[in-house]
């Protein structure tokens, strides 16, 4: 309870707090960290949480992060009970799934001093050093772990204010009450062209699933759980998008392949997923341009899934995910309704994982001004 009051005091002292008037030697290393916080965020985490732990307990050596270490202390309890409730609620697109600790960076038994944290798995060399020089200016150099919480917290702060700036700056501006359905699928494939993309499409069809669920029988009574974070363990998901029953059984999983072409290991690791659950269908979803690698794939793939329907009575679909798009898109009167869902969804997932990017909405916001010239060129032909 008192790491959790001291937390929260320091949040909000943090909110009025000048980033620029904090000690040079206190930020010339968290501003390594937060920089790199999309790819590292367990880092800042643990950090957090070790501060946290020397605050409350100002003799306890916070470099020794595990039990097993002489005079250590579990870092990774506090940062599950404390550290990640308390991003959820703060700052959800920075926030571990479980806890900070079950990264290769975090969870060895590796003392975080500047000697043996050398072998700690961080490619980055910079940030390595700044996240061990930490840790030596607390322990060795007597820093004050308040302040460098402060700092963190500011930082975190002003950079989720920046990113509702961004958010609040895209919005859709097509209006045309015509829109041809071939323009909005080269919009797509745009914008899945741009790097780190993987995402788009699996936003892209949970979009459609959205607006299309009231649209069909085979929908009634069923229900869209809501899109989980990319980087969620398989353990807890049987795919990208889930439809299940009223019951709390899965009905419909489509699983979303990036540029990959679709092999049968995928199938094969599909049906141990979906071992004696009730699946009604699966879909298997591709960007790759021509869904298999080759045409000896597709009739080996094609027949073994015909076998797999026999036997287990669910039925495995493999198609492209443009293929698909065409399809759905077929049963909506206003194709806008679909791009309002996903510039929507594309917002959301910012602001819940960091598989969406910045520079992703501001690709899509130029799209969407681009594609509007477009369209209304269109409407004044016809």
């Amino acid at each position: 309870m008192k790491e959790r009051e001291i937390l929260q005091q320091a949040y909000q002292q943090a909110q009025s707090l000048n980033i620029e008037e904090f000690d040079w030697n206190i930020r010339k290393d968290v501003d390594v960290l937060i920089e790199n916080i999309e790819k590292n965020k367990s880092l800042v985490a643990a950090v957090i949480t070790s501060l946290l732990k020397k605050i409350v307990q100002p003799t306890q050596d916070i470099r020794l992060h595990r039990t097993d270490f002489e005079q250590g202390y579990s870092a990774r309890i506090l940062d599950t009970q404390v550290t990640t409730p308390f991003f959820k609620e703060k700052f959800p697109r920075y926030a571990n799934k479980e806890t900070a600790f079950l990264t290769l960076a975090t969870r060895e038994r590796i003392r975080w001093d500047k000697q043996e944290g050398q072998n700690l798995k961080i490619r980055n060399q910079l940030l390595k050093e700044s996240f061990l020089n930490i840790f030596e200016q607390i322990e060795v150099h007597q820093a004050n772990p308040q302040m460098y919480l402060h700092y963190i917290l500011a930082k975190l702060i002003h950079l989720s204010s920046q990113e509702n700036q961004t958010i609040d700056y895209l919005n859709l501006s097509i209006t045309c009450s015509k829109i041809n359905i071939y323009s909005v699928l080269q919009l797509l494939k745009e914008f899945f062209s741009t790097p780190q993309s993987s995402r788009l499409p699996v936003i892209a069809i949970y979009s459609i699933y959205e607006v299309l669920m009231n649209k069909f029988e085979r929908y009634k009574d069923k229900k869209l759980l809501p899109l989980q974070v990319h980087t969620s363990p398989d353990k807890y998901t049987l795919g990208d998008i889930e439809i299940y029953t009223e019951s709390n059984q899965p009905f419909e999983i489509i699983e979303i392949k990036h540029n990959i072409p679709i092999e049968k290991n995928i199938i094969l690791d599909v049906c141990k997923k979906i071992s004696n659950l009730p699946v009604n269908r699966y879909y298997i979803l591709t960007t790759f341009e021509n869904t298999f690698s080759d045409a000896e794939t597709e009739m080996q793939i094609v027949s073994y899934i015909s076998e797999i329907l026999k036997q287990t009575g669910t039925e495995i679909i493999v198609n492209g995910i443009i293929a698909s798009l065409k399809y759905y898109l077929r049963f909506i009167d206003d194709y806008t309704m679909f791009l309002q869902s996903y510039t929507d969804n594309l917002k959301t997932d910012f602001l819940n994982s960091t598989k969406i990017k910045s520079f992703h909405l501001s690709v899509w916001q130029e799209l969407l001004e681009k594609y509007e010239i477009l369209f209304q060129n269109q409407n004044k032909l016809e």
